[in-house]
């Protein structure tokens, strides 16, 4: 069962920082902007297209319940997004 998510939500769009821009080996997570979650998954889908490793290390925090870290549900919820209306 797929969880639904309020797509005018505003979360927290993060990228982790590449294994070569890593200090002392730590994986960390830079905060790229706030902005309504359907915006967020339209930017990790279709501008960061050309970088893979940055769409794979997305991750959205959402004040409403868990963190999505999956690329595959971020593709999922870019696919309902271009279905529903914005409000």
């Amino acid at each position: 069962m797929t969880a639904a998510h309020d797509l005018d939500e505003m979360v927290d769009l993060l990228a982790l920082t590449r294994p070569y821009e890593q200090s002392a080996g730590m994986n960390v997570a830079c905060k790229i902007a706030t902005l309504p979650l359907r915006d967020a998954v339209t930017v990790v889908v279709e501008d960061w297209a050309d970088d893979k490793f940055r769409q794979l290390s997305a991750v959205i925090v959402r004040p409403s319940g868990p963190t999505i870290r999956s690329f595959e549900e971020i593709r999922h919820l870019y696919g309902q997004a271009e279905m529903s209306p914005a409000s």
